[in-house]
């Protein structure tokens, strides 16, 4: 009895051990279903695309990156983290092809996506909230100084976006690439990231002509001293925005502060050529080597003495087919119709060599007695508007052989400009404002190609500057962002020692597009040109359709790549049945019509490995040990 006794007291103590046990499993599982709903997630975006603190995680975000690009492209993607994630960081030392050739330094830039609270949307189709905007830079592309992009917090739930930004030297030979940026601190990952390198390259000075204005005093404006008081300074200041613009495909037409011809035609062209002569003569530290301006305007007097005093200067330089004289923006807004035959007379006189730009139309220039213009600057709404209007369908054969484009604050509704411009709830349009689609700010350049423009045009890129601080508000002319494409980078913002221009995502989304237009205009060169045209408009079929995928963009860009190819004989092994080249880039991977498989990673705020799974697993793991040794016990029990 007393045998039996001690046996049925085992029993029942190793019963309630199990049950113990099974209540820790319970709690453990219970607790890693918890973490899982809390950790981390990192994944990759493609760069056309604007991840928000909210924007859902794509149900098969992909966990690597994949791009392609000419030689002496850039190429861009996001690593995304979803938190809660505390202290993160990361880091790129590079791509390798394995035969000793490397991309690195300069050419690979890791920035952390500030973002900006939108009060009021832009136009009909922008949204409210915050938005990823600004790119503060862990080692900047400029001075090469350390910056404070890293580390940073993200909140349980939201979006935290890392831009990685690849160029390829030119002389990198084509072929594979491959590398991976390092996540550390309280999200961690080893993101996989291939590039392709195509056999071709394109220009570092951009075929596609720009002129982009800053105001001779935005870049002071914005970094505290709006009177520009320390001339020296404020030059090389300026300096920088010029260089950061011409790494982005965008000339600044107006490079220098100071006006170097006053009205009677005495010069001094110093300044002009100790700071602006590097831009135009391509000898500037730009990571696009070479790199030239591609226009530059008239400032200052423009009497006909001072227009000979350019001219004079720039023939002497080699410049002068750059150079233009900027007669009027948008009569009757900012000059009067009557005004402008004696400013062409002006011009004229100075040298009749000079180009004459105007943004208008040349009908309404013509209704209004003006001719002698060389160049029109057609904002695109004018171009092709929506059926049912009066400009519907293509309006290119009313306009002369030779133009520019530009976007304005039509593209979303403009406010406090005219009447007969004003509007409300404007959609679709290619435009630069920050609440739009990323396709958006890209699409203007291939809008150039599509109505056979040779370049674009954009009044001023430090317009918030002067209306409090750009970090907060951009708001100007009824959109976010219009006339302003840089952040201030003062020290105390961005961390370093020398102040900069921080980028924004539409700069970049601009210089993407204007190497979208490379890739057609190359196309075009080599015979494809019709090829080219079709392709353009199955991305953007109409001017008042600026949006489109990423997957798209890419898929459209594989196609351009392989006609290229092809054209110089250096057609890739045919890949699929057709024979063309598929789009394995991230834009493609995270389109639904292309799904990809990809594990995503979690991570414990409190830190750790990283792995394609829970952490806490090894709770459970554990749990179940303990249980496994529990039951043995009960089995010994029992047979003794």
């Amino acid at each position: 009895m007393k045998r039996q006794h001690n046996q049925t007291g085992i029993l029942q103590a190793s019963r309630r051990s199990t049950r113990q046990a099974l209540s820790l499993l319970t709690i453990a599982m219970a607790l890693a279903v918890s973490s899982a709903a809390s950790a981390a997630q990192i994944w990759i975006a493609p760069a056309a695309t604007k991840v928000r603190p909210l924007t859902a995680v794509p149900a098969q975000a992909p966990a690597a990156a994949s791009i392609a690009a000419a030689k002496n492209e850039f190429e861009a993607f996001q690593v995304v983290v979803t938190g809660p994630a505390t202290g993160v960081s990361m880091a790129f030392d590079g791509l390798s092809d394995g035969q000793g050739h490397t991309i690195s330094g300069r050419d690979v830039v890791l920035y952390r996506e500030a973002l900006i609270n939108i009060a009021n949307q832009s136009g009909g189709d922008g949204a409210t909230g915050w938005w990823p905007d600004a790119l503060v830079p862990d080692v900047d592309p400029i001075v090469s100084e350390k910056r404070n992009a890293f580390p940073f917090d993200v909140p349980a739930g939201e979006n935290r976006a890392v831009y990685v930004d690849v160029h390829v030297p030119a002389d990198a030979p084509a072929g594979k690439y491959t590398g991976t940026v390092v996540v550390s601190g309280g999200a961690s990952a080893q993101v996989p990231v291939t590039l392709t390198v195509w056999d071709f390259s394109v220009p570092s000075t951009s075929t596609l002509r720009t002129a982009f204005g800053i105001t001779w005093n935005g870049p002071c404006a914005g970094h505290g001293d709006g009177s520009c008081s320390n001339v020296a300074y404020e030059q090389a200041l300026r300096a920088r925005y010029v260089q950061a613009a011409l790494d982005n495909h965008v000339s600044v037409s107006v490079p220098v502060s100071s006006v170097p011809v006053s009205s009677t035609g005495a010069a001094d062209w110093s300044a002009f050529d100790t700071y602006g002569g590097p831009f135009m003569d391509g000898a500037a530290n730009t990571r696009l080597k070479s790199a030239q301006l591609t226009s530059v305007q008239i400032y200052g007097p423009a009497s006909g003495a001072a227009v000979k005093g350019w001219s004079d200067h720039f023939k002497a330089k080699g410049w002068f087919p750059r150079l233009f004289n900027y007669i009027c923006d948008e009569p009757p807004l900012t000059c009067q119709w009557s005004d402008i035959p004696g400013r062409i007379a002006e011009s004229r006189a100075g040298d009749p060599g000079v180009t004459v730009l105007l943004t208008s139309q040349p009908y309404a220039a013509a209704a209004n007695g003006v001719s002698g213009i060389d160049l029109f600057v057609a904002v695109i709404n004018y171009l092709e508007d929506r059926p049912g209007t009066s400009l519907a369908s293509s309006q290119r054969a009313r306009w002369p052989s030779n133009i520019w484009l530009y976007q304005g604050c039509m593209s979303f509704g403009c406010s406090g400009v005219s009447p007969g411009v004003d509007a409300t709830g404007s959609t679709g349009w290619p435009s630069y404002a920050i609440d739009t689609d990323a396709t958006r700010n890209r699409a203007l350049e291939w809008m150039s190609y599509i109505f056979d423009g040779t370049g674009e045009l954009y009044y001023e890129m430090t317009q918030s500057y002067f209306g409090g601080d750009p970090w907060v508000s951009q708001v100007a002319f009824g959109g976010n962002g219009d006339g302003t494409l840089f952040y201030p980078g003062t020290t105390a913002k961005i961390g370093g020692q020398t102040e900069i221009p921080v980028e924004s995502l539409r700069l970049k989304g601009i210089r993407d597009g204007m190497e979208d237009y490379e890739l057609l205009h190359l196309a075009a060169t080599l015979g494809q040109g019709a090829q080219a045209k079709q392709i353009a408009l199955g991305v953007y079929p109409h001017a008042y359709q600026g949006v489109t995928t990423p997957a798209a963009l890419d898929s459209a860009r594989a196609q351009l790549a392989t006609l290229i190819l092809h054209a110089l004989g250096k057609d890739a092994p045919p890949t699929e049945q057709n024979g063309s080249s598929p789009c394995t880039t991230t834009g493609c991977q995270s389109s639904s019509s292309a799904p990809q498989t990809a594990s995503a990673t979690f991570m414990f705020p409190s830190g750790g490995c990283s792995s394609t799974g829970f952490q806490s697993a090894s709770w459970i793991a554990v749990a179940i040990a303990l249980v496994a040794g529990l039951r043995r016990r009960l089995s010994a029990a029992r047979g003794r």
